[in-house]
């Protein structure tokens, strides 16, 4: 029998830009000793020119509710701009719009659906990032019930289909797999149940017991879905074929690379439809950003208009508010978190299934991946253990100490150049969990769950204080999503 594998992460951290710091922590510090050494050299007191240090150390050190101040600081003070200019609630101005311009809200600006002649699949154009994405929905088979040797080899499989993507000159951008959860109701259940008569024979006790069972089981019967968006970099296309390429190039790029990673992912085991369509996408994005406009969605993709894709595709919230704490989306409440640590510990193939599987709520877990090239990869491994030795050289000649974290930084450091030499592709990814709910009092109670269930699969979970938008579409089948961070 086969030993199960254990799988290791490296440190999300970044090595420092000085002593340790990061950029946004460093660059306030040495500001505020340079404003103490300006202010040395006038005939000003001494006292005033410790206002820069103190200032500095609040940005870099200092929170706020919560927050770390070097994160939340320009979100923060463009939020509250927008509240003293009255601009907080944005409102759709029309519903005839383009839906490119102001027909969207600052979070999505830039973006366009678009349906290519020729193509069997909806595109959604990213003007500002240069970008064109496609989604394709899949689903797996049997990997929570198989034993944990056939989970690793599966896990290798899934692993073999990206590989190719982070191949010298790929176009393609990122990869980006995104679950949503959402409670299925018993409405259909029971509609099926009348149609077949059983309504006439409710007053039987089984019959009655059976409808209770459905009832009590409503609320905790979870419907998973999986989307796997791929993006091309228009850039990188352009590169390849010549100045001249256009938008229909790299749609033909994302065509190919879509049908090969397709194919790869159905050698892997896993079943892959059809890439989804621009009304696809347009519902998709509609049930996310506000699962209780399920059935009025369901019946605007079913109409007669929509079908025979007559006016502009209606794809974007009506209404979008933002506030510290969460934004509010139509009907819906959102509450975005990142993955700020990883397991330090070595975990099985099966160590996210807690937040997966366990967790009854509206919420969209994000893993963006982004392929980095073989030689790229190599460069940046080396440059990191170099920086990370050099930061430590400088601590202990400055008679600081190394403490034991930086030293694991520095192993993961190694071993992630070792396994480079060896011939593995690198990833550079970030985690993202949305949660969803009609009320706020919902919202935290869910918020709650997914907290305590991403604990115990040892993920640490920060909010995105101020930039709960971003968060929102990123849970969004888009492509448009938070900067990657963390290698693998």
């Amino acid at each position: 029998m086969t030993e199960a594998r254990s799988y290791r992460f490296g440190d999300a951290n970044r090595p420092g830009l000085l002593l340790g710091l990061s950029a946004r922590q460093a660059v306030p510090v040495i500001a505020g000793v340079a404003v103490l050494a300006v202010v040395l050299q006038t005939p000003l007191p001494p006292l005033v020119g410790l206002i820069g240090p103190a200032v500095g150390a609040m940005l870099a050190f200092g929170r706020w509710h919560g927050a770390a101040l070097a994160e939340t600081l320009v979100p923060g003070v463009r939020l509250v701009g927008r509240r003293a200019t009255r601009r907080r609630r944005w409102v759709r101005p029309s519903l005839t719009g383009d839906n490119t311009g102001a027909s969207l809200p600052a979070a999505m600006r830039g973006l366009e659906l678009l349906e290519p002649t020729g193509e069997p699949f909806g595109v959604v154009r990213d003007r500002v990032g240069g970008t064109v994405t496609a989604v394709v929905r899949v689903r797996g088979h049997g990997f929570p019930l198989a034993s944990p040797g056939e989970q690793d080899v599966m896990l290798a499989a899934w692993g073999g289909a990206l590989s190719p993507l982070a191949r010298e000159q790929s176009p393609v951008r990122q990869v980006v797999w995104q679950e949503w959860t959402h409670p299925v109701t018993s409405d259909t259940h029971r509609a099926f149940l009348n149609a077949v008569g059983v309504h006439e024979r409710r007053e039987r006790p089984a019959t009655a017991d059976y409808l209770a069972l459905v009832d009590e089981q409503a609320p905790v019967t979870i419907a998973h879905e999986v989307l796997v968006a791929v993006t091309i970099d228009q850039r990188k296309v352009r590169a390849r074929r010549g100045t001249g390429a256009g938008l229909s190039a790299s749609v033909e790029a994302l065509r190919d690379e879509l049908r090969l990673f397709s194919a790869r992912l159905e050698s892997a085991g896993l079943t892959v439809d059809a890439p989804l369509s621009a009304l696809d996408l347009s519902t998709a994005g509609r049930l996310r950003s506000d699962p209780g406009r399920a059935e009025q969605v369901t019946a605007l993709s079913r109409s007669l208009a929509a079908a025979a894709r007559r006016g502009s595709m209606e794809w974007g919230p009506m209404v979008v508010e933002d506030d510290w704490r969460h934004v509010r989306v139509d009907g819906a409440f959102h509450r975005s978190y990142r993955v700020a640590g990883w397991p330090q510990l070595p975990v099985g193939a099966d160590w996210l299934s807690g937040l997966l599987t366990e967790t009854h709520c509206v919420r969209t877990v994000t893993v963006v991946m982004e392929p980095v090239p073989m030689g790229r990869a190599a460069r940046a491994a080396d440059r990191e253990v170099m920086a990370r030795e050099a930061d430590s050289d400088l601590k202990e000649r400055k008679g600081f100490r190394v403490n034991a974290r930086e030293r694991k930084r520095l192993a993961d450091a190694e071993r992630r150049e070792r396994e480079l030499s060896e011939g593995h592709a690198e990833f550079r990814f970030v985690g993202l969990v949305d949660v969803t709910a009609s009320t706020l009092d919902e919202l935290e109670d869910h918020c709650a769950d997914v907290e305590q269930a991403a604990a115990q699969c040892l993920l640490d979970l920060r909010p995105l204080e101020a930039r709960h938008d971003h968060g929102w579409v990123a849970a969004l089948p888009f492509g448009r999503t938070i900067v990657a961070s963390a290698p693998a």
